[in-house]
């Protein structure tokens, strides 16, 4: 876009006196049409509401003899203007006030209180929102004498735009309105930033959001979020949509969240997943959500006690990537029951021909499915493990407690200054 030649606010436009030709004043701006596309919607027509009637036409900016800051002087008759009522197709500038928008740019949800226009070789294009409080109090009319006097008190008033292109609109967030933004600046986000903007929405503009992004990043992003925003989006989903979702969650993140819904609406869910899938989760379910069998993931990586160093890179190689984290490689026999562990470093120095028996750590530290939450959090601190396998009565291995659903587990607990040193150490 070229340099603006004027720049100018909504609110300063709206109730703008129009006359014709003669002078007569024949009715008032109350609203602007733009169409959507470009980089920056172009405003093409004014909405003038005739004098003493509740009735409202869309006027061209071509039926016009002046029309901007100077003032609005039509040049055809306001009676020959179709009506806003048959134009039912048409995005209203004024649509856009209090909508809450996501800032991509700072990575907040934030509210429109004002829309800042720009002239450019004569045509008028929609460039920032106004987000801060000027903007609200230029709509209530009182910017001019409180802004001043803020300035002499030596509090200024801060002036906080965003430019429109660092704007993206929800689904229905603009309802009916879907403007053309770049919809890879929110999917490009970070789960966890995406998370925090989900937690500041409501549920229905938490779902538009979800169903913007792919089912990997939607459960990405629910999985960073908070256990009451988790449980509102996906009991407010189709629970086929739901599903999906959870599908591609680790099946103790998904139990987390289940165990948030009421029981029918959990069922419904896990009747739309697939069986695998499903049966994974329904076994978690069977535990108590504050005990090992409750924390426990069942996604780890296993190898047999026959095994070389080299068989053991070749097999990592082929599971990797079904799992998300690989912290200690759990040496099992054929039965299934735990008989060692061997960690990624003790992996990458030995040497490629020693047998895995031969550096494999056989004095196990390990609990059941219903050992206490707060006890698997004290063994993984006490002996610096970054997972605990859980194992049955006959020495099976059912999962693994990693650090992680620990330190959840302590931040949960953990008083909100000693929580920000910890998640700043």
């Amino acid at each position: 876009m070229y340099r603006p030649e004027k720049t100018f606010y909504l609110a300063d436009l709206i109730g703008t006196t129009v006359t014709d030709a003669s002078g007569a004043t024949v009715g008032r701006v109350v609203d602007f049409t733009f169409l959507v596309g470009g980089k920056f919607p172009k405003i093409n027509q004014a909405v003038v509401q005739a004098a003493g009637r509740a009735e409202k036409h869309v006027v061209p900016r071509e039926r016009f003899q002046t029309f901007g800051t100077d003032g609005y002087v039509l040049a055809a008759p306001l009676r020959e203007m179709p009506r806003l009522l048959d134009c039912p197709e048409q995005f209203l500038a004024r649509s856009i006030w209090d909508k809450q928008i996501i800032d991509t740019s700072d990575i907040r949800v934030v509210r429109v209180n004002d829309l800042e226009i720009a002239e450019v070789r004569g045509d008028w294009y929609l460039i920032a929102i106004d987000v801060g409080v000027q903007g609200l109090l230029r709509r209530l009319g009182f910017d001019r004498w409180i802004c001043p006097l803020f300035e002499r008190l030596r509090w200024p008033v801060r002036h906080e735009v965003i430019a429109w292109d660092l704007v993206q609109s929800f689904p229905t967030g603009f309802s009916p309105l879907k403007l053309a933004v770049p919809s890879n600046k929110v999917k490009d986000m970070h789960p966890a930033d995406l998370a925090d903007i989900l937690e500041d929405l409501s549920v229905q503009e938490g779902i538009s959001l979800i169903q913007t992004l792919d089912d990997e990043t939607a459960a990405e992003t629910l999985a960073e979020a908070d256990a009451e925003t988790q449980a509102q989006i996906i009991s407010s989903l189709p629970p086929h949509e739901a599903s999906d979702i959870l599908e591609e969650m680790e099946p103790d993140e998904a139990v987390d969240i289940l165990q948030d819904l009421d029981d029918r609406k959990a069922a419904e869910i896990l009747s739309h997943m697939e069986p695998s899938e499903a049966s994974d989760v329904r076994e978690l379910l069977k535990h108590d959500e504050n005990t090992a069998g409750g924390l426990m993931s069942t996604g780890y990586a296993t190898i047999y006690e026959e095994f070389t160093v080299a068989d053991a890179f070749k097999h990592l190689r082929l599971v990797a990537v079904d799992l998300e984290i690989i912290y200690y490689l759990y040496v099992i026999d054929h039965n299934n029951r735990l008989k060692g562990v061997v960690s990624i470093r003790d992996l990458l120095v030995a040497d490629p021909t020693t047998p895995i028996s031969g550096i494999m750590d056989k004095d196990l530290v390990f609990v059941s499915p219903e050992t206490p939450q707060e006890e698997v959090a004290s063994l993984i601190s006490k002996y610096n493990l970054m997972g605990l396998p859980v194992l049955n009565s006959e020495g099976v291995m059912l999962g693994v407690v990693t650090i992680d659903d620990v330190m959840e587990l302590l931040l949960e607990n953990m008083p909100r200054m000693w929580k920000r040193r910890a998640l700043s150490s």
